[in-house]
């Protein structure tokens, strides 16, 4: 072909990310189609959009990764959506407000939804999602389902690893494998079924 080996192994090497990218960037963009998932409502506004919670998975040999929410154009968790939120502006999902929010300048009443006790646990599905599928007891459930998951998920990481910062000084005592390896379990096992179970409706 008349092209110098060097010159056709750089392009061939850059053609070769690009065919990576492409398919890594193509995979997480459908990730949500390719997954079990639940339809949790729609978002309020003039552009409603669908919102689904996705199924859990085991990730990297050694945590359960779950509470994942969102479509195609957002993605954000369950807890700081519904659980860890005790002042709900900034919310994930829209404007939301405390019945004492002093509302900012780009910010109308009318396009904001009210919290009425001004923390995101003790609100309904339906507070923050039109066309809400749970119930507020289903809904209920589910929160403190999830609440498990994440203190339990949080515990079987320390077991496993004490922390991501350093080893430094580290005492061997505090990690315990098989104490992770238990927890990860009683996620496996207890929790994920039940809240699948719920998500179901059953």
């Amino acid at each position: 072909l008349g092209v110098p080996k060097e010159s056709m192994r750089k392009y061939l090497t850059s053609m070769s990310y690009r065919v990576r990218y492409w398919h890594d960037k193509n995979t997480v963009t459908k990730n949500m189609n390719t997954k079990t998932k639940w339809y949790l409502g729609k978002t309020k506004g003039i552009n409603p959009e669908s919102v689904y919670l996705e199924d859990f998975e085991w990730h990297c040999g050694w945590y359960w990764g779950g509470g994942y929410i969102g479509n195609n154009n957002f993605h954000a968790h369950f807890d700081g959506a519904f659980l860890d939120v005790p002042d709900i502006r900034g919310h994930c999902l829209g404007n939301f407000i405390t019945p004492w929010t002093k509302l900012p300048d780009y910010l109308k009443a009318e396009n904001c939804t009210v919290i009425s006790n001004g923390c995101s646990v003790w609100a309904d599905l339906g507070t923050f999602l039109d066309d809400a599928q749970y119930s507020a007891r289903e809904w209920w459930r589910i929160k403190d389902l999830f609440k498990q998951f994440y203190t339990l998920k949080d515990a079987a990481e320390v077991f496993q690893y004490g922390g991501h910062c350093t080893t430094d000084k580290r005492n061997p005592a505090e990690l315990n494998k098989e104490t992770a390896a238990s927890i990860n379990k009683h996620i496996e096992t207890v929790i994920i079924p039940e809240i699948r179970k719920t998500m179901n409706h059953a």
